[in-house]
């Protein structure tokens, strides 16, 4: 956020000088200072100043705009004894409140009558004077930096402070005045760096209005959003002359755009024997290992060129270009090596040598997992209604799925594993719906990422996450706070997706059990307990509140659709949008009247069959009709997943119901009848729970 100026207030710009940060580091400081500085201010009553936050491979500055010269005064209300205490009959002060008032530093004269809900009470009311701005953000500062945590830190020279990366200067100013404080051995100074090969030397700042303009007459963009738009426009230029567009993966120009500080790109070439290689292999080769980008033609075709972004000075572009080409020369010829040596064999005949790869210690070998994975995607295949014809290709890609494992390429580069399997299994003659499952196996990868959109891959995928959990949690590896080594809150939120996308009406418990079963089945000391069941229901449970939360859906619906469905995610999104239709409709509201007063009085009392020969008032058996009515209707609709259905079904209910309680006396003095009552009423009770947990929803 760009910096609103008070001008009634200062400015201030704070510069942490590093070594260079991983590109990681820089947007992990960014977010942590716009966020902790923030706080700071608001605690010392400084208001909320505009922040804008800036980050560089060597620095992270935040410029922070219309801060009041004074923090606000801040009152005190001391509460003392109640006035009857405090005040004699005449008026005078009693010994109570005269001790008070001395106990604040204050005369008894002084002391203020206020009215509570508990009666009168004397009070000490104080006001503190803010200290001023200048005063106070030194200390802020100082505990900023030293309050930022990274994933992985360090220590330099013999000091106790971390950081991503050393420390090397810091820069403090406020309206043109240095705010000095310390931190590991360096004091604030008006003093900043360049680039560290391009700049002229130190450079002294005067103003915070001055900064971006003056690193910026230093080789440094100081301005990470302004470096983007560099890179992307000098790409497309560099590309024009040649016809190019260049393939910007927004994943890889975000880290670029951290590992430079005067953007400069350059147009490289390679071999066109290359492109002999998969599209897959190039652009990994180029973008994961070396941040390239590669370049289409306008048709989409790659072309044997690429762009490198560099940190050095433009005017030696075509010196640097012809670096980048040796390396990633060599790189590609790696892999073409790997490409041609793994084609010398079928993807089918690699399945032998996964009994050496050992999948974990307690679970046998990648072999043995591939067995587990064709028989699950025969379950799931089953259970969720799919052809025979779709479940044996899903087989067929599951015994495929991780003999790329074994392969030269994947090996070299793993990131590739389902890709290249694909690749090659269409290589050796599979059908093509196969090989495609086959590089579907781990979507999504990540939110966002595309989902399988084949059923063999869908149940491919669906049975590799299965096995992963019920894996997992069979063997105690329970993610605990924002620890998850195993990625199975991924693993989650990927079934979520796959599930509610599809269409597919499966239970995830039934899923991970079936797997747990195939691990168990090959005798390696494994064993699904009652425990390791119950950890994956609240753990799957915890990530469907998330989920669904994250559409939109109100917490209180989530919670009572979760309560009573959790493990049909299909199942659990179409009671929330019945539900929540309902509720903008105005029709929940009523039914949760009706269902609340039942749901009350009957709750934790004795009750039994309802027995109509116990009804004496006609409304009774009015109700018992309407619910008998009811009861099938709503077990049609929900056997239908017609939720909508399922609802409406319940609102026969709501008027006869209403009756019922104006009518008679449910706790009648008749112990027969009142159990009777309260029957019916637990029964209407259990016919609202089988749609949703009514007792969960709020109406705030």
């Amino acid at each position: 956020m760009r910096p609103a100026k008070d001008v009634n207030g200062m400015d201030l710009l704070l510069e942490i000088g590093t070594e260079e940060l991983p590109a990681s580091a820089v947007y992990d400081a960014m977010e942590q200072v716009e966020r902790l500085l923030t706080a700071l201010f608001e605690r010392s009553r400084l208001g909320s100043p505009g922040l804008r936050v800036l980050g560089t491979p060597r620095r992270i500055a935040v410029i922070a705009g219309g801060i009041p010269g004074k923090a606000a005064g801040q009152v005190t209300r001391k509460k003392g004894p109640q006035l009857s205490a405090a005040r004699s009959p005449d008026g005078a002060w009693t010994k109570a409140a005269i001790g008070f008032a001395r106990s604040q530093g204050i005369e008894p004269d002084a002391l203020v009558i206020e009215d509570t809900e508990k009666g009168s009470y004397v009070f000490a009311v104080s006001e503190v004077a803010g200290s001023s701005a200048r005063e106070l953000l030194p200390g802020m500062l100082a505990e900023l930096i030293g309050s930022m945590r990274f994933k992985k830190s360090m220590r330099w020279g013999d000091r106790e402070e971390r950081f991503s990366r050393p420390v090397r200067w810091l820069l403090a100013i406020a309206d043109g005045q240095v705010l000095p404080f310390d931190f590991a051995g360096l004091t604030a100074s008006d003093v900043t760096y360049g680039h560290r090969y391009l700049s002229s030397g130190p450079l002294r700042i005067a103003a915070p209005s001055e900064y971006v303009a003056a690193l910026e007459r230093e080789k440094v963009v100081v301005d990470h959003i302004r470096r983007r738009e560099e890179i992307v426009s000098s790409a497309r230029l560099a590309c024009d002359d040649a016809g190019y567009l260049p393939v910007l993966d927004a994943d890889v120009l975000e880290e670029v755009v951290q590992l430079v500080e005067w953007p400069g790109v350059a147009l490289g070439r390679f071999d066109e024997r290359f492109l002999a290689l998969p599209r897959e292999v190039l652009e990994h080769a180029m973008e994961q290992h070396q941040r390239y980008f590669p370049v289409n033609d306008p048709a989409g075709a790659i072309m044997p060129a690429f762009i490198a972004v560099h940190n050095g000075d433009p005017a030696f572009s075509d010196i640097i270009a012809t670096g980048h080409q040796r390396v990633l020369a060599a790189r590609l010829s790696d892999a073409e090596f790997f490409f041609n040596e793994d084609l010398k064999r079928p993807l089918a005949a690699r399945a032998e040598d996964l009994k050496h790869v050992v999948y974990q210690s307690e679970l046998g070998s990648m072999a043995e997992k591939s067995a587990r994975l064709s028989a699950l995607v025969n379950v799931l295949g089953e259970r969720a209604g799919l052809s025979p014809e779709v479940i044996e290709r899903a087989r067929r890609s599951a015994a495929l799925a991780k003999c790329d494992l074994v392969t030269h390429m994947v090996v070299e580069f793993p990131a590739l594993q389902g890709v290249m399997g694909s690749i090659y299994a269409v290589e050796s003659g599979e059908d093509e719906r196969v090989a495609r499952a086959v590089a579907e196996q781990y979507l999504p990868r990540r939110m966002g990422d595309s989902l399988p959109e084949t059923p063999e891959g869908s149940l491919l995928s669906l049975a590799e996450k299965s096995d992963n959990l019920a894996a997992s949690f069979g063997l105690g590896h329970v993610p605990t706070g924002s620890e998850d080594p195993y990625a199975l809150r991924r693993q989650a939120l990927g079934m979520l997706l796959i599930l509610t996308t599809g269409g597919l009406l499966l239970s995830v418990m039934d899923a991970v059990r079936v797997a747990a079963a195939e691990i168990e089945a090959e005798a390696h000391g494994f064993s699904w307990t009652m425990e390791a069941e119950k950890a994956l229901a609240d753990f799957f449970a915890s990530r469907e509140r998330v989920f669904f939360s994250d559409r939109g859906f109100r917490y209180d619906l989530v919670e009572a659709v979760l309560a009573v469905d959790w493990d049909r995610p299909l199942a659990a999104l179409a009671r929330l949008k019945a539900l929540d239709e309902a509720r903008e409709s105005g029709m929940l509201a009523g039914l949760y009247t009706a269902f609340e007063r039942c749901h009350n009085l009957s709750r934790g009392r004795p009750t039994g069959e309802v027995s109509e020969a116990l009804f004496d008032a006609p409304v009774e058996a009015e109700v018992f009709g309407v619910l008998k009515d009811a009861e099938p209707r709503v077990a049609d609709a929900l056997d239908r997943l017609d939720y909508r259905a399922a609802v409406e079904s319940l609102e026969s209910l709501r008027e006869p119901v209403d009756r019922l309680f104006d009518e008679v006396l449910i706790m009648a003095e008749d112990d027969a009848v009142r159990t009777n009552r309260l029957s019916l009423l637990s029964r209407i009770d259990a016919l609202f729970i089988r749609v949703a947990d009514f007792s969960r929803l709020t109406w705030d």
